[in-house]
């Protein structure tokens, strides 16, 4: 897998987060609670695997902190086959795509151990991923007898529940201000392309198609916060370095509209 296809899948992954976290809080103030915890679940495990990706796009070194996930993935990619587009062209599938949901709590426990408090994991109640699983699964029926049906699996009161959630909500955008943080200490390809105007022209327009213009709003909020936070201004065009521009002006003109649009 070339590091360029895992730095692109790695940045895609950051913008995914930004959405699902957007829409995770809508979801909750609309009062579709259930939904929401989905979504901020994806939140977290897209962004753990945004970071997982930007490791794997370096080089091993002699103190890989995460030798094992890295052999377990570079042994998927090596095995994926390419595929085939609808007009012939062949190309490799999305490196994201590996990535297991237990492969992120682990990683994150290592990297970024605020964000690993709030995945958690199954049988971790409290944690997202154990939300995730009872919105999925739970409650569940049992047959007592011949009469009596009993309903099991209920660890969480609704009340609880929500209470969980709102905190998660409350942490999110913290926590992935904290993980392009991480990015800028190793992973500059990724951490620039971030904070460039290719990536709202690019990554975050293509999936704002996919929502709803509030939760493209909300998104890219959380977007500003963390170019606030690296002291990025977000209000002018930054082009990427690794990106050729023919006409300078016109993508200048198209991001001004394009966070006129967010904003």
């Amino acid at each position: 897998m070339l590091a360029e296809h895992l730095q692109s899948s790695s940045t895609l992954s950051f913008a995914r987060s930004l959405f699902f976290a957007a829409e995770g809080k809508a979801l909750f103030e609309q009062g579709f609670v259930f939904a929401s915890a989905v979504s901020t679940y994806y939140s977290l495990f897209h962004l753990g695997g945004s970071l997982i990706l930007a490791l794997c796009s370096r080089p091993a070194s002699t103190g890989d902190p995460q030798p094992d996930l890295r052999k377990k993935l570079e042994g998927k990619w090596a095995r994926g086959q390419p595929r085939t587009s609808a007009d012939g062209q062949a190309y490799l599938p999305d490196p994201a795509g590996s990535i297991a949901h237990m492969d992120v709590p682990s990683f994150l426990q290592r990297e970024l151990p605020e964000a690993a408090r709030l995945i958690g994991s199954r049988d971790v109640r409290g944690t997202l991923m154990d939300m995730r699983e009872f919105v999925s699964y739970a409650p569940r029926m049992e047959a007592k007898g011949h009469e009596n049906v009993l309903y099991s699996g209920c660890q969480y009161e609704a009340f609880e529940f929500q209470a969980f959630l709102s905190q998660h909500l409350s942490r999110i955008e913290e926590i992935i201000r904290s993980a392009a943080a991480w990015l800028r200490q190793g992973y500059s390809e990724i951490y620039s392309r971030i904070l460039s105007g290719d990536f709202v022209l690019f990554e975050f327009t293509e999936l704002s198609a996919y929502h709803p213009n509030s939760v493209s709003r909300s998104a890219f909020r959380i977007y500003r916060s963390i170019c606030d936070r690296e002291q990025t201004n977000w209000r002018i065009w930054r082009p990427h370095s690794g990106v050729f521009h023919t006409d300078e002006a016109g993508e200048r003109e198209r991001y001004a509209e394009a966070i006129s649009s967010f904003e």
